[in-house]
Parts: structure tokens; sequence; C-alpha cells
């Protein structure tokens, strides 16, 4: 099983050829790379928004007395954690 594994991690990135590069470019307009940053920059929009709408819904919950300041905090930690742990994957 060990050795399976190992021999999955060692397969080598395959990259495009530069006939491959230049009929993406072609057609999309855009190189590869600008539109592995725009994947990357949605999803990290997406979690902000999302991010920011719970947070909003937690003020709100406080404010109306439906929540307590400890719940508010644990929310805001693991909205923070997730941001941390999604960027260093997509930026890394």
């Amino acid at each position: 099983m060990v050795t399976v594994l190992k021999r999955l991690t060692r397969v080598p990135p395959m990259s495009m050829t530069d006939a491959q590069l230049s009929a993406f470019s072609a057609v999309a307009g855009f190189t590869p790379q600008l539109s592995s940053v725009l994947w990357r920059s949605s999803v990290l929009v997406l979690a902000l928004l999302w991010c920011t709408w719970a947070l909003w819904t937690g003020y709100r919950g406080w404010a109306a007395g439906n929540l307590n300041f400890g719940a508010l905090g644990g929310s805001t930690l693991r909205l923070a954690l997730v941001l941390i742990v999604l960027m260093f994957f997509m930026l890394s």
C-alpha cells in the first residue's frame, strides 16, 4: 500500500506543449495562467462574500440578543480559520 502511494505522489505534473498553448491562447484570447488566476480569484471572492454574510448574520443575532458574545466570537474564529486555510491552499 505504501509503495502505491509513493508511486502516485511521484507523478510529475503534466504541462501543455507549445502547440497546445498557442491553440488555447488563440481560441480563448488569454493564457492558461490567466484562466487559473480567474478561477482562484472567483473562489476567494465567493468565500469572502460568504464569510461577510455569516459575520453580518451573526452580528444581527448578537445585536438582537439571540446569540451570546462567545458564540459570535467562536463563529468569527472558525470563519477566519477557514479563510486562512483556503487562502493557503489556493495561493500556494
